[in-house]
């Protein structure tokens, strides 16, 4: 870890990582971001991982979260709304390229068993 402090003799950084998990629920999901739910609140401007497991694989993508709105005050639920941070295009691995090119499985797969549950 380093400290700055500017002074007329010296200069010294700081910087340090405070890392935690928090589990959260994918509600609704763009290009540009995703909106989650989780059991309690997170400070506007967090950066973070959101790693999700989805159709057996796991995908991860770096966010921001933008605003913060409690739902259900009694349980703690909270909406987050979480922005991408990433500068690369969406590629193999990242939420962002499930999200844009597994949506025709998943639809496919959710009408699939819409009709076998009305079988």
């Amino acid at each position: 870890m380093t400290e700055r402090v500017d002074n007329s003799r010296y200069i010294r950084e700081s910087l340090a990582t405070l890392t935690g998990h928090v589990r959260v629920r994918v509600l609704n999901c763009s290009a540009d971001g995703c909106l989650l739910e989780a059991t309690g609140p997170l400070a506007i401007g967090t950066v973070g991982n959101l790693r999700v497991s989805f159709s057996g694989r796991e995908f991860e993508d770096t966010i921001q979260i933008v605003r913060c709105n409690p739902v259900e005050p009694t349980k703690g639920t909270h909406h987050l709304a979480g922005k991408f941070l990433s500068t690369s295009p969406p590629y193999a691995g990242t939420f962002r390229y499930v999200m844009r090119c597994d949506l025709g499985d998943l639809a496919g797969w959710l009408d699939t068993q819409s009709d076998q549950s009305h079988a």
